[in-house]
């Protein structure tokens, strides 16, 4: 090995090396440094490859008139954790998925994994053949689902749970396909199976990867964590895939609740792929429970609390109430007992403190906070005898009070709140109030709910709910991710497109070589296309006569005439006849042979 305890493999360094913390800055390990003091080296070898160390050899340093000592211990091999079911991985997205070789299952086989999640109806692996496939799959969120087929029709082995699958807690499945059946354990205890139908035995023929976490087009996806993946009774080590950094797979089981992303105390309910923030036990709504539920006081508001069923006592109670105001005085919340006659009042005084006067029965106590501030939360502990006071930001103040052990010091039979004034006074409270808690009790909540109870009552001005001049907090959104395009062989596609270029190519010079053939032979058409001329063969000399009867006298006539046939374009076959003004040829007309000629020259043209 080149490297020692602490160090990684390949860097030829100790432990000092890598932390830079080495005596001699120089150097990377402390016993290389030349010294006349004793110097250690010393740290965990962790990688499992070269692990057990069964012999420790020493090589010479190459200078012989270094004349060093060393002394070395070996320490006991120690076995950590369990690499079964540390080994898990976070599905963060619906189409995020680990695509592991094809599982040549055979006659027979067996997976066997681990699922955390809250997504009711998932698919946590997948793969398929030309005709037949696997798939097991999450329905409803407390059934799971076997399918398979093996050239015998589609089957399935289904098992209902009377519990949630979906309850982001961990579960079990076993499924199994041997020769003749299926079946399907859930949490090693719950079994389902079904048996194939008499006939030939036929394996199962896949040929896609096994794609853990979504189908094999990345559908149906599963969002949550997996671990313990047994394949055939072999581990699958899924973690080396999340290592690879992966589209949407993390090492670990990593919610989006670990952040602790919901504000005042709300419950946060992990879906992986996001969550969500139960408020209900706060004084807050919203989606991360950071959005005010306040109320502006008028002088004639009111706000009244009744505390119904039994009389509700207590021994400590958490307070809280926040607000805004201009006119610094008034009357914040109190309680009420009219049987016992104790109370309980917090108020702005008129010189602007904080002011909490109460009395639970032993003797009238009051508080005043030193300092002007707002935002006020308070709670009682030690039974009474004690008083915390926080203000804003500020650090708690503790009023501690003399109270006898005998005393009754606990606050009995309350039945009111009030908020904003009480009924015997005249003016109230004029500002912003919000935040308002009295233990696990939310009453402007309650007030500005639709259908709320009726037990939480608006008195004198109309109210409506109000921000109180606090903007909603907001968390910085979430880097989208998205599925990266699939990995391509370049030189393979290269390779097509030369494939695909010199057939289209080739196409290409053909189809100009065909089209400059038809443009030749359109092109020789048109030079030897017909003209459109008709030679009548009139007798040699009547040509320039100038009337018929000149053209009758000087025609060269007679039997010694030859006579000749000629032969027109659509006519019949006509005898040479000496042409008078309305002598007619072929039966016809001279006058129509003339325009049937013209129109037949016309028409060659317009070829």
């Amino acid at each position: 090995m080149d490297y020692w305890g602490g160090g990684l493999p390949g860097s030829r360094k100790c432990e000092c090396g890598i932390l830079g913390t080495c005596t001699d800055p120089t150097k990377w390990c402390n016993c290389d440094a030349q010294t006349d003091i004793w110097q250690v080296d010393s740290g965990d070898l962790v990688e499992k490859e070269s692990l057990p160390v069964k012999q420790l050899r020493f090589g010479d340093t190459g200078d012989v008139s270094d004349y060093k000592e060393g002394r070395y211990t070996l320490g006991p091999l120690k076995c950590e954790g369990d690499d079964l079911f540390n080994n898990v991985v976070t599905f963060k997205t619906s189409d995020a998925s680990i695509n592991l070789p094809t599982f040549e299952i055979g006659h027979s086989g067996d997976i066997y994994l681990e699922f955390r999640t809250a997504t009711e109806n998932a698919v946590l692996f997948h793969s398929k053949g030309p005709t037949d496939y696997i798939k097991l799959s999450i329905v409803g969120g407390n059934q799971l689902q076997f399918e398979y087929q093996a050239g015998s029709g589609p089957m399935a082995v289904i098992r209902d749970t009377s519990y949630k699958l979906a309850d982001d807690q961990w579960h079990s499945v076993s499924v199994e396909r041997n020769r003749k059946e299926a079946m399907i354990i859930i949490d090693g205890a719950l079994k389902a199976e079904v048996r194939e139908p008499p006939g030939p035995v036929r394996a199962l023929h896949l040929t896609s990867d096994l794609v853990i976490g979504a189908t094999t087009d990345y559908r149906d996806g599963f969002t949550g964590c997996i671990r313990a993946l047994l394949i055939n009774g072999q581990h699958i080590d899924i973690r080396s895939y999340a290592r690879r950094g992966l589209y949407g797979v993390a090492e670990g089981c990593i919610g989006k609740c670990q952040s602790n992303p919901c504000l005042n105390n709300g419950t946060c309910h992990e879906r992986y792929d996001g969550y969500w923030c139960d408020c209900r036990w706060t004084a807050f709504k919203g989606p991360i429970c950071a959005d005010e539920i306040g109320v502006n006081m008028k002088q004639s508001s009111m706000i009244r609390y009744d505390f119904e069923g039994s009389f509700r006592s207590t021994i400590t109670e958490h307070i809280r109430v926040g607000f805004t105001t201009t006119n610094p005085k008034g009357f914040l919340l109190g309680f009420m007992s009219n049987i016992t006659g104790e109370y309980m009042t917090i108020m702005v005084s008129n010189s602007g403190h904080l002011r909490v006067v109460f009395d639970f029965g032993f003797e009238r106590q009051e508080v005043i906070y030193p300092e002007k501030h707002f935002g006020l939360g308070c709670h009682e502990k030690n039974s009474g005898a004690t008083l915390v006071m926080q203000v804003d930001n500020y650090e708690p103040k503790e009023f501690h009070f003399n109270i006898k052990a005998s005393a009754d010091a606990q606050f009995n039979n309350i039945q009111y709140m009030y908020i904003g004034k009480n009924e015997s006074m005249t003016e109230g409270f004029i500002g912003c109030i919000s935040r308002v808690e009295f233990d696990d009790m939310y009453p402007l909540k309650l007030l500005f709910q639709q259908q709320g109870p009726g037990n939480v009552k608006s008195l004198g001005t109309a109210l409506t709910e109000d921000y109180c001049g606090v903007e909603p907090i907001t968390h910085p959104p979430d880097i989208v991710e998205t599925r990266p395009p699939p990995t391509v062989d370049e030189e393979k596609l290269r390779q097509a497109y030369n494939q695909v270029d010199s057939a289209i190519l080739g196409s290409i010079l053909a189809i100009i070589f065909l089209a400059l053939v038809i443009l030749l032979i359109i092109i020789g058409r048109y030079l030897h296309r017909h003209k459109g001329e008709y030679l009548t063969q009139e007798d040699a000399g009547a040509d320039s006569a100038l009337d018929p009867d000149t053209a009758v006298v000087h025609g060269t006539t007679g039997h010694h005439v030859q006579k000749k046939k000629e032969f027109c374009r659509n006519f019949k076959v006509c005898e040479k006849v000496t042409v008078h003004s309305h002598d007619t040829v072929c039966g016809q007309d001279m006058d129509q042979i003339i325009q049937i000629v013209y129109q037949h020259m016309e028409l060659s043209f317009s070829l």
